[in-house]
């Protein structure tokens, strides 16, 4: 299972889109710098993907994704593939992996790899689909489209199933 962490910013982000010759394309924006972060993991045989909205990524709301990854796929045990961001490997954490190694057992990627995390492609994904050259008025209309986004990754798994095939 691979995870990695995001955000979400709710100023759009222009992206590929058209206009008449002569036009310029326009989003309307507010200008704030309101910014969702997600915790995201899939499991790349099966397409299985979870997610958790957080206020900032640090290792105590890390800890309570994995929680939530190891009750969500007992008794099965999770074989956790992630980057090397600082709270993955504090101290805190690795108590907390030896505290919990019947259930889960994390592997890193090497630094500055993305490409090797196929939850790298996800957020690609949901982006384009779900926050690209589109007005966001409110943080719940950001949120919203990001949890359809995510909603159609779990119930139709095979709209990113290309986009896991090499990590199969």
């Amino acid at each position: 299972m691979f995870e990695d962490e995001a955000a979400f910013r709710q100023d759009p982000t222009l992206f590929r889109s058209w206009c008449r010759r002569g036009c310029r394309f326009y989003v309307p924006t507010y200008g704030q710098r309101n910014t969702q972060h997600v915790y995201g993991a899939v499991s790349a045989q099966d397409v299985r993907f979870s997610y958790r909205f957080t206020d900032i990524c640090n290792g105590s709301t890390h800890q309570g994704f994995l929680e939530t990854l190891v009750r969500k796929y007992f008794p099965q045990k999770i074989f956790l593939v992630e980057d090397n961001a600082r709270y993955h490997k504090s101290p805190e954490m690795w108590s907390w992996f030896d505290a919990h190694r019947e259930e889960i057992e994390p592997w890193f990627l090497p630094p500055y790899s993305p490409k090797f995390n196929p939850m790298e492609s996800l957020w690609g994904y949901t982006r384009r689909q779900g926050t690209h050259d589109r007005f966001f008025p409110t943080t719940d209309a950001l949120i919203g489209s990001i949890k359809t986004v995510f909603r159609s990754i779990q119930y139709q798994p095979n709209l990113v199933q290309n986009y896991l095939m090499p990590y199969q």
